[in-house]
């Protein structure tokens, strides 16, 4: 070799040193090493510290790496592979372990194919090895982290709108037990991924991400995911999109179930929905039983006026009438009256005044009032509390307007030549009324509903009277009144209403 290949050879040696590499050359035949002072000064060794043979350069490998290197070379050695190629350890001057990446190929044999003469370069990885280690401890403590949290955390790269060669570089364990799949089938083909979300949300999935990736804005989607024998599960997702240098995207983000969320939300709008409904009925029920009280109040004075006029007797058919009229009118106004109270109910504005109320005359002013509606059906009324002494804490018009709700039930459902009996009985620091009866009695399918506004049960194409609003109000008042209202029926055999107030 001349002088100016010399230089050359020397220059391209000096660059390679530089760059962290070195070149080598093995007499395999003689086992001579060449430019061992290049390969020993990637470890701080001056010229000559190493010896020149394979045995010089084997001794300063980590004893764990020895096996492993050797088989590579052999492996070599057989034509198994195109070039030898292995990463150690090796001792440093100073005493550490460097990491080594050497790669050669035989370029030489012997007629019976045994190798003579073999090349390579030998590369200090050391920068590398101990940024993949930092890599592999911070993933480590990341899945640690991410295996706690509910969720699943991951990171997508893709090239904006091309999925197909997307993939997920991590994944949480938690997505065994979101999706059913272990981390390394999504991390091995993203594709599996997108076959669970629903068809019809995919479209709207793969937009938002290429949306996401082209204005480099922070990620949201929610979309459902179906598994085999699984109901579909709703997924909300979030990620923050990073640029990266060869122009693909990574969106280190995180998966959520939200079906329970959102099936809550469902309900809570539903009931929203329902609140607002029954407040716009109880406001129509206010507004029209006010309108219709005013004209009903003036028919039923008219027909009153008609029956005192002396002046323009009537005769006895159209007292007959009036009569009618009169009693209509006055039916229309209780019933009016019962709305008005459960609008005023419904909306918390009816209020009640409790007080130690004595029981007996309440309650005998009661039986009094309804007496003539009895005697006019055939129905007997009897009355055991007379001398009761107990008292109860409750609002006397509003205790006075739930027992001749109750009575008048009792009487109206009855049959003819049947009874009513209304008795007091102390239980502890409760007095409970009760109505009996004798009527055609409540089936059991019907006893659930009694209590609902308009609900008539059996009767509700009944020719008797009767809106379905006064059980109802009863309940709704003697539960403002701080008590309850339970019933016993039979069908065929009658009916025990009681009401449960707290004594005084």
């Amino acid at each position: 070799m001349d002088e100016a290949g010399r230089i050359t050879e020397a220059l391209m040696r000096d660059a390679l040193l530089g760059a962290g590499t070195a070149v080598w050359e093995w007499d395999i035949g003689s086992d001579r090493l060449s430019n061992t002072d290049a390969s020993a000064a990637l470890l701080g060794y001056a010229p000559g510290e190493i010896g020149t043979s394979q045995p010089d350069w084997d001794a300063l490998i980590h004893p764990d790496d020895v096996a492993a290197n050797h088989a590579a070379y052999l492996r070599h050695e057989r034509g198994e592979t195109a070039f030898y190629e292995h990463e150690y350890r090796a001792r440093a001057k100073d005493g550490s372990w460097r990491w080594l990446a050497e790669r050669g190929q035989v370029v030489e044999r012997a007629p019976d194919g045994a190798p003579l003469r073999m090349v390579g370069t030998l590369s200090d990885i050391t920068l590398r090895r101990e940024a993949q280690g930092t890599a592999l401890e911070m993933a480590g403590r990341l899945r640690k982290i991410s295996r706690h949290v509910p969720g699943i955390v991951f990171q997508f790269r893709s090239r904006p709108g091309d999925f197909s060669r997307g993939y997920f570089p991590f994944v949480s364990e938690s997505v065994i037990d979101l999706l059913g799949v272990s981390p390394n089938t999504l991390m091995e083909d993203a594709g599996a991924f997108f076959r669970m979300v629903e068809r019809e949300d995919r479209a709207q999935l793969e937009q938002s991400i290429v949306e996401s990736g082209r204005m480099m804005k922070p990620w949201r989607c929610e979309f459902r995911i179906f598994r085999r024998g699984v109901p579909a599960r709703w997924l909300s997702g979030t990620a923050t999109p990073q640029a990266e240098p060869d122009g693909t995207v990574t969106w280190h983000g995180y998966l959520q179930d939200v079906t329970d969320q959102r099936e809550l939300d469902r309900e809570r709008e539903a009931a929203a929905a329902a609140q607002a409904a029954n407040r716009a009925k109880t406001e129509f029920l206010s507004r029209m039983s006010h309108e219709l009280r005013t004209p009903l109040n003036a028919v039923l004075g008219f027909a009153q006026l008609l029956e005192l006029d002396n002046n323009a007797p009537l005769n006895e058919t159209q007292r007959r009438r009036v009569e009618l009229i009169r009693e209509a009118g006055a039916h229309l106004l209780q019933m009016i009256g019962e709305l008005l109270d459960l609008t005023r109910i419904e909306s918390g504005q009816l209020a009640v005044t409790l007080s130690a109320l004595p029981l007996a005359p309440v309650l005998a002013d009661c039986v009094e009032f309804v007496r003539a509606q009895a005697d006019a059906t055939g129905v007997a009324l009897h009355f055991d509390a007379e001398d009761t002494p107990w008292s109860a804490r409750a609002d006397a018009t509003r205790l006075r307007q739930v027992v001749l709700n109750l009575l008048g039930n009792a009487i109206k459902y009855n049959r003819p030549g049947g009874s009513v009996r209304l008795r007091v009985r102390a239980d502890r620091d409760l007095v409970v009324l009760l109505v009996s009866d004798t009527g055609v009695g409540i089936a059991a399918a019907d006893v659930h509903n009694l209590f609902e506004p308009f609900h008539r049960g059996a009767h509700q194409n009944s020719p008797i009277e009767g809106a379905g609003i006064g059980l109802a109000v009863t309940r709704a008042l003697v539960e403002l009144m701080g008590g309850r209202v339970d019933v016993v029926s039979v069908p065929g055999q009658g009916s025990t209403f009681s009401v449960t107030l707290a004594a005084a």
